[in-house]
Protein backbone atom coordinates (compact mmCIF):
# COMPACT_ATOMS: atom_id res chain seq x y z
CA UNK A 1 0.00 0.00 0.00
CA UNK A 2 1.14 3.40 -1.15
CA UNK A 3 1.96 5.90 1.18
CA UNK A 4 1.50 8.73 -0.88
CA UNK A 5 0.06 11.46 0.25
CA UNK A 6 -1.97 14.06 -2.10
CA UNK A 7 -1.83 17.95 -1.48
CA UNK A 8 -5.37 19.20 -2.10
CA UNK A 9 -6.50 22.76 -3.93
CA UNK A 10 -9.85 24.21 -3.28
CA UNK A 11 -9.80 26.73 -6.53
CA UNK A 12 -12.16 29.60 -5.88
CA UNK A 13 -15.45 28.55 -7.76
CA UNK A 14 -15.29 25.71 -5.36
CA UNK A 15 -14.93 28.25 -2.32
CA UNK A 16 -17.92 30.59 -3.95
CA UNK A 17 -19.61 27.15 -4.32
CA UNK A 18 -19.27 26.34 -0.93
CA UNK A 19 -20.34 29.92 0.72
CA UNK A 20 -23.10 29.99 -1.52
CA UNK A 21 -24.53 26.75 -0.01
CA UNK A 22 -23.97 27.75 3.68
CA UNK A 23 -25.87 30.63 2.71
CA UNK A 24 -28.83 29.25 1.46
CA UNK A 25 -28.70 26.59 4.29
CA UNK A 26 -28.69 29.69 6.25
CA UNK A 27 -31.04 31.87 5.14
CA UNK A 28 -33.29 30.08 3.03
CA UNK A 29 -33.45 26.80 5.20
CA UNK A 30 -32.80 27.99 8.42
CA UNK A 31 -30.60 25.74 9.19
CA UNK A 32 -27.06 25.27 9.59
CA UNK A 33 -24.62 23.45 6.95
CA UNK A 34 -21.86 22.29 9.45
CA UNK A 35 -23.00 18.36 9.09
CA UNK A 36 -22.45 18.56 5.14
CA UNK A 37 -19.49 20.95 5.82
CA UNK A 38 -17.78 18.41 8.04
CA UNK A 39 -18.61 15.32 5.47
CA UNK A 40 -16.60 17.80 2.71
CA UNK A 41 -13.44 17.92 5.24
CA UNK A 42 -13.87 14.36 5.13
CA UNK A 43 -13.73 14.03 1.80
CA UNK A 44 -10.88 15.87 1.56
CA UNK A 45 -8.87 13.52 4.13
CA UNK A 46 -9.95 10.77 1.95
CA UNK A 47 -8.85 12.21 -1.16
CA UNK A 48 -5.49 13.11 0.46
CA UNK A 49 -4.50 9.50 0.42
CA UNK A 50 -6.73 7.83 -2.08
CA UNK A 51 -8.20 9.95 -4.58
CA UNK A 52 -8.34 7.33 -7.40
CA UNK A 53 -10.93 5.22 -5.59
CA UNK A 54 -14.38 7.96 -7.22
CA UNK A 55 -15.29 7.45 -10.99
CA UNK A 56 -14.41 9.49 -13.94
CA UNK A 57 -17.64 10.98 -15.15
CA UNK A 58 -19.49 9.44 -18.02
CA UNK A 59 -19.39 12.56 -20.36
CA UNK A 60 -16.63 12.06 -22.75
CA UNK A 61 -15.25 15.44 -22.55
CA UNK A 62 -15.10 15.92 -18.84
CA UNK A 63 -13.68 12.37 -18.72
CA UNK A 64 -11.16 12.93 -21.23
CA UNK A 65 -9.91 16.33 -18.63
CA UNK A 66 -9.97 13.62 -15.94
CA UNK A 67 -12.93 14.59 -14.14
CA UNK A 68 -14.06 12.43 -11.12
CA UNK A 69 -16.94 13.27 -8.66
CA UNK A 70 -17.73 12.04 -5.27
CA UNK A 71 -21.29 12.50 -3.56
CA UNK A 72 -21.66 13.89 -0.51
CA UNK A 73 -25.41 13.43 0.57
CA UNK A 74 -27.57 15.67 -2.08
CA UNK A 75 -24.19 17.27 -3.40
CA UNK A 76 -21.89 16.39 -5.82
CA UNK A 77 -17.76 17.82 -5.53
CA UNK A 78 -16.40 17.38 -8.60
CA UNK A 79 -11.82 17.16 -8.85
CA UNK A 80 -8.98 16.67 -10.99
CA UNK A 81 -6.00 14.43 -10.21
CA UNK A 82 -2.93 16.19 -11.62
CA UNK A 83 0.11 14.08 -10.22
CA UNK A 84 -0.17 14.23 -6.70
CA UNK A 85 -2.44 17.14 -6.60
CA UNK A 86 -5.82 17.10 -5.98
CA UNK A 87 -7.65 19.83 -7.34
CA UNK A 88 -11.34 20.08 -6.01
CA UNK A 89 -12.90 22.47 -8.47
CA UNK A 90 -17.10 22.85 -8.09
CA UNK A 91 -19.51 21.69 -5.71
CA UNK A 92 -22.82 21.28 -6.52
CA UNK A 93 -26.40 20.41 -5.71
CA UNK A 94 -26.58 16.77 -7.14
CA UNK A 95 -29.81 17.55 -9.40
CA UNK A 96 -28.73 20.81 -11.08
CA UNK A 97 -27.03 20.41 -14.68
CA UNK A 98 -23.67 20.46 -13.63
CA UNK A 99 -22.34 19.92 -16.96
CA UNK A 100 -23.54 23.46 -18.18
CA UNK A 101 -21.19 24.65 -15.36
CA UNK A 102 -17.64 22.52 -16.00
Amino acid sequence: MSSLKYSVVIYPSAEQDLLEIKEYFENILKTSANNLFQKFYESIDILETNPFIYPLIKDTYLNQLGYRFKPIDNFLLFYIIDDTEVQIHRFFYGKRDYLLFL
